[in-house]
C-alpha cells in the first residue's frame, strides 16, 4: 500500500525528496519529484500525469495545490499556497501563537501544460492558465492567463505560447 492517498503506475519519486503529509498527496502516473525537493501536503495536493517536479522545490503553506498534467516546475521553484499577513495589525512570525498573526490558508492551482521557470515564485490564491510559461526568477502575484509568455518581478505578459500540436498520452 502506498503511502499516497493515490499514487499512479510508474511514478518516480528520488531518495532525497522530503514530502510531509504524503496521505494527503495524490500523483498521477509517470510523474516524477526529484532529489532535494520539498514537499507540504498542507489541505491537499493533486499532481496530475507527466509532471515533473525538479530539484530544490519548495511547496509550503499548508493550502491546496493542483498541478495538471504535463506541468513542469523547474529546479528551485516556490510555490506557496499559504502565508502571513500584516493585515489588521498582525504580527508575522511563525514562532508566536495564532492569536497574534493573520494566516491566509489558499490554493495554487497550475493548469495542463504550464511551465514555471527556475526559482520563479508563486504566491498563494494564484491560477496559472493552460499552457502558460513563466520565466525563470519571476514573481507571480496574480493570475496568469492561458498560452502566454511571462516574466518578471512582478511578472507580466511578453508574449504568445503556441498551443501543444500533440494529442494527450
Amino acid at each position: 500500500m502506498s503511502q499516497f492517498k493515490k499514487q499512479g503506475k510508474n511514478v518516480k519519486i528520488f531518495d532525497s525528496a522530503k514530502i510531509i503529509k504524503p496521505e494527503v498527496i495524490e500523483i498521477g502516473d509517470f510523474s516524477e519529484i526529484d532529489d532535494f525537493t520539498f514537499i507540504y501536503g498542507g489541505k491537499g495536493i493533486k499532481i496530475g500525469r507527466y509532471v515533473h517536479i525538479s530539484r530544490f522545490v519548495s511547496i509550503i503553506g499548508g493550502g491546496e495545490l493542483y498541478l495538471g498534467d504535463y506541468t513542469v516546475l523547474a529546479d528551485g521553484v516556490r510555490i506557496l499556497t499559504g502565508t502571513d499577513s500584516y493585515y489588521g495589525g498582525s504580527r508575522m512570525s511563525t514562532c508566536l501563537p495564532i492569536e497574534q498573526r493573520n494566516l491566509i490558508i489558499s490554493f495554487v492551482k497550475i493548469e495542463k501544460d504550464a511551465f514555471v521557470g527556475t526559482n520563479a515564485i508563486v504566491h498563494p490564491g494564484i491560477i496559472i492558465g493552460e499552457g502558460a510559461i513563466v520565466g525563470s526568477n519571476s514573481l507571480v502575484l496574480k493570475d496568469i492567463e492561458p498560452w502566454t509568455i511571462n516574466v518578471g518581478s512582478p511578472c507580466k505578459v511578453i508574449g504568445i505560447r503556441p498551443k501543444i500540436k500533440y494529442k494527450d498520452l
